[in-house]
């Protein structure tokens, strides 16, 4: 009897010390405001014979769960089944991806591909695809009583018992400063949503910068893990704001009068940031929230700069000569078959639909808004006066690719693949055909297949500059154009 009390009064003392002390704070201070620190593009240079700014590749990785996860995977695939010649050298198209915006489950391909490379197409599928995620955190809650304790704590939630998770078994510890070190593109801008504002939360050190703190200690599985942190699913992520602590100055394009509506509400959401004592944390939720789609980040930079070569500006670019901008998205559209019952529809299937309805809504407005966007650049790119020394070179053009399951041409094909659900736990013949499918998106694509065209016609008037196994892609053990 003595025991049990002893138990119960033992659990109880952990109960309370679990919820005074468990409160992990997910980011470090910057102590001081270096506009050259840390992960950001201009630390990512391009190099010889791989990576240049003159073939400029933005790719967006949507929202979506392991299916995301998984056609994002099978467009890089594809990408490095591309064999190109660019500027005399021999390469894959994969070599010239300059630009990842990922979010939630395309947010695990992004920060893979941007840690280890050509290593993903060697353990990606059985390391993440392939592997029962959720099973794999309903254990870890269920089976440790640790993980009871902690749970009760009010600053300590589901997401960082995912955030472990992912640190353990996918990122193997490995921070933002991992990124920087490896001296490699593609850059990734994993994106969050912010509680308070509803608007886009980028993990890069520009956005840290608002906020004093010092982005490559920060372990990529906690950009992950708050970029998935579905609403009722997980719980959300908090980060502490330092902002007025590190010297930082604001940009000339924060303060200066915006002539859109999307470049004065950008701006202000920003602002927001700088005043700790107003803003003290910064709750972060599921980025798909804010844009499930990739592309939004694009045209709100071009807003709250002013126009599509000024965001350019801003990453220190030049010489653009061909900008190509691809959209990989496993978004859904609603299936109106659950509806045919006259019964009121359960709990889970509203809430589904609350987050699930604004977000297509909101997906669709930004796939219209980006391709009239990318229209009318072209055309600005063709009536502007034609110098050596801008942005774009006097030759350039603009693609723009849709790797989206709704291009899919195969109607019953597309209704398949939709139906597959947005959770982290996909059966072996799901990820097959989800695979097929991104090669079919990417190949069947008239701006993929425009741009590989002209990288043709330009490789014929080049000449082609011998290279050595040294000079070849780094991590690549194949030949260029093949699957290692």
């Amino acid at each position: 009897m003595k025991r049990t009390g002893a138990w119960i009064l033992f659990a109880l003392l952990s109960l309370m010390l679990g919820c005074e002390y468990v409160r992990p704070t997910m980011n470090a201070p910057l102590p001081r405001w270096n506009p050259e620190h840390g992960y950001r593009f201009a630390n990512l240079p391009p190099s010889v014979g791989s990576n240049t700014n003159s073939l400029f590749v933005v790719a967006s990785f949507s929202g979506g769960g392991a299916r995301a996860s998984t056609l994002a995977y099978g467009v890089l695939r594809e990408l490095a089944r591309t064999p190109i010649v660019w500027e005399g050298y021999r390469k894959r198209l994969i070599d010239e991806l300059t630009i990842i915006n990922a979010l939630s489950g395309g947010s695990f391909t992004a920060a893979y591909y941007a840690l280890y490379h050509d290593r993903i197409f060697h353990d990606f599928e059985y390391r993440f695809l392939r592997k029962d995620w959720e099973s794999e955190l309903r254990g870890r809650i269920l089976r440790s009583p640790s993980n009871w304790v902690r749970l009760w704590s009010p600053y300590f939630g589901r997401a960082h018992i995912f955030s472990e998770l992912l640190d353990e078994a996918l990122f193997e510890g490995a921070t933002f400063n991992d990124l920087v070190s490896s001296d490699q593109r593609p850059i990734i801008f994993i994106h969050a949503s912010d509680m308070a504002t509803v608007s886009r939360f980028e993990f890069n050190q520009r956005q840290f910068d608002l906020i004093c703190s010092d982005l490559s200690k920060l372990p990529l599985s906690v950009a992950t893990a708050s970029s998935s942190a579905l609403p009722l699913v997980l719980s959300p992520i908090s980060l502490k704001n330092y902002a007025g602590h590190c010297g930082f100055h604001p940009p000339s394009y924060l303060t200066a009068e915006k002539h859109t509506s999307w470049g004065r509400r950008r701006a202000t959401e920003l602002r927001s940031y700088l005043d700790s004592e107003k803003r003290p944390y910064i709750h972060l939720l599921d980025g798909g929230l804010a844009d499930n789609i990739g592309m939004r980040s694009v045209l709100e930079l071009s807003a709250l700069v002013e126009n599509l070569e000024s965001s350019f500006e801003v990453l220190g670019v030049k010489q653009i000569r061909k900008l190509v901008y691809l959209m990989v998205s496993a978004e859904t559209h609603p299936d109106v078959n659950q509806y045919k019952l006259d019964e009121i529809p359960s709990l889970e299937r509203v809430v589904n639909a609350l987050v699930d309805i604004p977000i297509n809504r909101y997906s669709d407005d930004t796939f219209e808004l980006m391709g009239q966007a990318v229209t009318q650049w072209r055309a600005q790119l063709r009536q502007r006066a034609r110098t050596d020394t801008s942005v774009f070179t006097p030759d350039a053009d603009i693609y723009f690719i849709n790797a989206s399951l709704s291009e899919l041409e195969d109607p019953d094909e597309q209704a398949r693949l939709m139906k597959i659900p947005t959770n982290l736990a996909l059966t072996d013949d799901q990820i097959d055909h989800l695979l097929l499918a991104a090669s079919k998106l990417i190949r069947n694509d008239k701006d993929f297949q425009r741009l590989l065209r002209d990288l043709e016609e330009e490789a014929a008037r080049t000449p082609l500059i011998s290279q050595s196994a040294d000079a070849l892609p780094k991590d690549s053990a194949a030949s260029p154009g093949q699957l290692p």
